[in-house]
């Protein structure tokens, strides 16, 4: 199971349409506005859907809190989001990772790329709003400041908030950072919240999109909240079977059943054959007949 090549992403996407919303939202907007930018695809379109946003962002999905979110989408949607798309590589790559994460003497060490979050407004337009004489030019310059200035105080933000979560990570999630995949536990979203004091909708939106270089290779954020059975994730699940049947004898290979014990044996999981089953398709591993070496 490999989770180092992934889907180029662009992170110009998201930034070239925040930096839209200063325009068309109002202050009290903007929040719930980064949020929906956060959870678009690289088409523009809602990767959740509206009562989830809802549920998520306001902890309610009544219909009140559902036309809101629907109606700051359909703002977004109006904007100019030809830029946004053509900034996005089409062509499968290697991505950047967001932030690194290397193990030092002392433990793990959490390193950002600084250069991504350099942004600086441009002296000639600087002096162009001091100097200008036409009040017209100066509404336009002032308008286009102030939305430059929320860009990067929100860039900035946006990385102080990120390196928190990952702290965080890293702290429930130390034995994956120690030894793989197969020690990947089940974690909430709501739980990392809980420990930093944020909203869970501020941990769904900063780490969407996100890429962390470990130890064990590149894999999006998100792969550190997911589900599973007891303590054990179902990534870990998946990476035990997949070693499994990697050291399986070929001769003999092991069936889901035989699979069922090993989890029962060695990690205490009451998995059951049709779990095991499920997980192996996903994993587009065929059956033990199948698997089987020198047929008679």
């Amino acid at each position: 199971m490999n989770y180092e090549n992934f889907i180029a992403y662009s992170p110009h996407f998201c930034e070239s349409i925040e930096k839209q919303l200063f325009e068309v939202l109002k202050e009290e907007e903007l929040e719930l506005g980064k949020f929906i930018v956060g959870n678009l695809d690289h088409k523009g379109e809602l990767s959740l859907g509206i009562e989830e946003i809802a549920k998520i962002f306001y902890d309610s999905s009544t219909e009140k809190k559902m036309e809101k979110v629907e109606e700051i989408y359909h703002k977004i949607r109006n904007l100019d989001l030809e830029e946004a798309i053509n900034s996005v590589n089409p062509c499968a790559e290697y991505v950047k990772s967001d932030l690194i994460v290397e193990r030092t003497e002392t433990g793990y060490q959490i390193i950002a790329d600084n250069n991504d979050f350099n942004l600086n407004i441009s002296s000639y337009y600087l002096n162009l709003l001091k100097n200008s004489n036409d009040s017209e030019v100066e509404e336009y310059l002032q308008k286009k400041y102030k939305s430059a200035l929320w860009l990067i105080k929100s860039i900035e933000q946006r990385k102080n908030t990120i390196i928190k979560i990952l702290k965080t990570v890293i702290d429930k999630q130390y034995d994956f950072f120690e030894y793989g995949f197969k020690y990947l536990y089940t974690m909430t979203m709501q739980e990392v919240a809980d420990d930093i004091e944020m909203h869970e909708s501020t941990v769904s939106r900063a780490t969407t999109n996100k890429y962390i270089q470990t130890p064990h290779g590149t894999v999006p954020f998100k792969i550190f909240f997911n589900s599973g059975i007891d303590n054990l994730s179902s990534v870990s699940i998946k990476a035990i079977i997949v070693e499994l049947i990697k050291n399986e004898d070929k001769k003999s290979p092991l069936s889901d059943s035989q699979i069922v014990e090993i989890f029962n044996e060695r990690y205490e999981l009451n998995i059951s054959r049709r779990t095991v089953a499920k997980y192996r398709k996903s994993l587009a591993i065929k059956g033990s007949r199948s698997r089987m070496k020198n047929k008679p």
